[in-house]
């Protein structure tokens, strides 16, 4: 057996591939403008990846990138000014010395909470489904809220990500490519699932 067939080899192979499409990631993030087309582009390597689909990844990144550049650009920046708006909210409710600050407060955090469950859904939605960029956010609201054991166990991966670079910097080399492919992975299969639900009540729907 030669050392292209070990399971070491095939290992090594596969943190090479995320090691560089993290790279690739970081780098087409450098003009800021680029931020969520770049994301997205990365969400739709690892999509490929998590299908079985291995077309190698600078290609095809560039290719995604290109194709999808003004919805994710649109989809990220709305939802940009979205988080920015929810934080001038609790900054001006931070500041009210009355008794309905404690309630304000308590929505706010909730409404947080929405807002960063259906964050981490955006990209994986984008790249699964063909639609526009308001049923993306609408579609990935519905998902956080009514999957919200997925919804969890995502912002959990973020939550450990982030841990994992403040204690390990080093990890920040795999960060987006890992994390990318870990959060594709969990919704894939929701996403399998609701397209067999939608599959079993168009087939009722026709009988």
């Amino acid at each position: 057996m030669s050392f292209l067939d070990t399971r070491l080899y095939r290992w090594l192979d596969l943190l090479a591939n995320f090691f560089f499409l993290n790279i690739l990631w970081l780098l087409a993030c450098v003009p800021l403008i680029t931020l969520f087309p770049a994301t997205g582009a990365l969400f739709a390597v690892v999509r490929d990846w998590v299908r079985g689909k291995d077309e190698g990844f600078f290609m095809p990144f560039f290719r995604y990138m290109r194709e999808n550049f003004v919805q994710s650009l649109v989809v990220g920046l709305v939802w940009t000014v979205v988080g920015l708006v929810l934080v001038a909210d609790f900054l001006f409710v931070r500041g009210i010395t009355s008794w309905v600050r404690t309630p304000f407060l308590a929505l706010l955090i909730m409404v947080g909470l929405v807002y960063l469950g259906t964050a981490v859904h955006l990209f994986p939605v984008l790249v699964h489904f063909q639609a526009r960029w308001f049923h993306i956010i609408k579609n990935s609201l519905i998902i956080a809220i009514s999957s919200p054991v997925i919804t969890f166990l995502s912002l959990l991966i973020l939550f450990v990500a982030g841990l994992a670079i403040f204690y390990v910097p080093l990890s920040f080399l795999l960060f987006g490519s890992v994390t990318a492919y870990l959060l594709y992975s969990l919704c894939h299969r929701l996403f399998q699932q609701i397209e067999s639900d939608l599959e079993k009540g168009s087939q009722h729907n026709d009988h």
